[in-house]
């Protein structure tokens, strides 16, 4: 789904800030947050992560909208997946999501 001008303005901003963190993967089969994604600092958008149950086991980076308990909210804004076994750096997270970002 294509994303509003506004969205996408929100969504590079926060990637903006993610990029001077080091951030944290959860690699579960559900959505989790992303450990060091200060919502408060990201414009009310939260980054989340997960891996695909199923071969081939993709590895999923999002960012989402956060509730007003600060937890993603299904669907992502805006997603990118990394090889099975990847364990991607920050860097190449948002590297990743901002081009995803600039294709929506």
């Amino acid at each position: 789904m294509p994303l509003s001008g506004a969205d996408k303005r929100r969504c590079l901003a926060a990637l903006d800030v993610l990029e001077t963190k080091k951030l944290y993967f959860d690699w579960s089969a559900n959505w989790a947050s992303i450990h060091d994604g200060n919502t408060s600092q990201l414009g009310g958008l939260k980054p989340g992560s997960r891996e695909d149950s199923a071969a081939p086991k993709l590895r999923w980076v999002g960012l989402f909208n956060a509730g007003s308990n600060k937890r993603i909210q299904p669907p992502p804004l805006v997603e990118a997946s990394f090889p099975a076994g990847t364990v991607p750096t920050t860097e190449e997270v948002v590297e990743a999501l901002r081009a995803a970002v600039n294709a929506a």
